[in-house]
């Protein structure tokens, strides 16, 4: 794990417990008066009654749509999340540069990307919330040609809004199951451009992982089950996006699996830690997008965009005890690949991490 990382997370850390300050450090029934939790939102999990003063009332903050809330109940949210990617991999072999450019014009080297997801859940009945998500994307992709000549596209904008309703079906004093079923529209630029060497006023098309959307409606389907025993919690989840029919430009992405399972511990009344373990399968592009040239770089290549991804991360959850911010709740998770395969060559990803705000009205 990277070191500005590592500091990152302590920092976020450090900042909680201090403002905590002494309530922390005090007998656990002071800490209580301070929560105030007789008037707290309650958000039912599992069978188990969450205050929205436990911290571990909510998964850890990569997974979504792991909880039901109240009818009439809202939750806002927001998410950072970063992601780097470093060095071309075929299978589970690394390229070095000079190998991709044996085959290609041009080779990626590195890619950042950000997203701001803007958020809410609200709740229908006790049983059913809806969940729309708005998420703000910028990408940047660093690359060299044979020439030796370095450049970067960029690309950034609002991606594909998200609609997912999230029902529970079965319901036990320690566990429980919820069905997701969403929708993502194509809200996502397919038309981004950018300038390069060869194309110095960025007229054409960037290539497939530079664009903003998908450019389809994709359906979301999931499972989510949950349980606990103490101060202890577990859950898995399995997601999927499923593409429906070609966009403009003649192609549609390849359709995603995801698979997730963590387990938590709860630490203090007010912090919370987990550990969770995902895979993600993703398939080649059908079709293809007519303005891009295949033979200049391998990312404008249909056939070299599928692959398997296995991450381990760990997280924090916290709920903010007292001051002006009381109620409030931080969350973070970071994560390294621990196994990749990739339709390559492909960029490999190096590390990940997400920060989140939530309340409940």
């Amino acid at each position: 794990m990277r070191p500005y990382y590592l500091v990152f997370c302590a920092l976020a850390a450090g900042v909680l417990l201090t403002s905590a300050g002494p309530a922390a450090a005090q007998d656990g029934q002071d800490g209580v008066e301070d929560l105030d939790l007789e008037n707290a939102p309650v958000i039912t999990i599992y069978g188990r009654t969450f205050e929205e003063s436990e911290p571990d009332g909510h998964a850890p903050v990569g997974v979504m749509g792991d909880h039901v809330h109240k009818e009439r109940e809202i939750m806002l949210s927001y998410r950072y999340k970063r992601m780097k990617m470093d060095g071309n991999r075929d299978g589970t072999t690394d390229l070095s540069t000079d190998e991709v450019l044996d085959s290609w014009m041009v080779a990626p080297l590195r890619m950042d990307m950000e997203m701001h997801m803007f958020g809410a859940m609200i709740g229908v009945t006790d049983d059913f919330t809806v969940a729309p998500m708005i998420p703000y994307i910028r990408k940047e992709m660093d690359h060299i040609n044979r020439a030796g000549v370095a450049f970067t596209t960029k690309s950034k904008g609002i991606g594909d809004v998200r609609l997912t309703g999230l029902y529970r079906f079965f319901k036990r004093e320690k566990h429980n199951i919820i069905l997701n079923a969403g929708i993502s529209f194509p809200t996502g630029s397919i038309d981004e451009k950018s300038a390069t060497p060869t194309d110095r006023n960025g007229v054409n098309d960037l290539p497939y992982p530079m664009q903003l959307g998908s450019g389809t409606y994709d359906f979301l389907p999931g499972l989510t089950y949950r349980g606990y025993a103490g101060d202890y919690s577990w859950g898995a989840q399995a997601t999927a996006t499923i593409r429906s029919g070609d966009n403009s430009h003649d192609y549609r992405l390849g359709n995603r699996l995801q698979v997730s399972a963590w387990g938590g511990r709860r630490l203090t009344d007010w912090a919370s830690a987990s550990l969770r373990v995902a895979w993600e399968s993703w398939g080649d592009i059908r079709g293809r997008d007519p303005n891009l040239n295949t033979a200049m770089v391998q990312s404008a290549s249909t056939t070299l965009q599928g692959g398997q991804r296995a991450d381990a991360i760990l997280g924090l959850n916290f709920i903010v005890p007292r001051g002006p911010l009381m109620g409030n709740r931080l969350a973070l998770e970071g994560g390294l690949p621990v196994y990749q395969r990739l339709e390559g060559p492909q960029l490999k990803t190096d590390h990940f991490f997400t920060v989140s705000w939530q309340k409940t009205f």
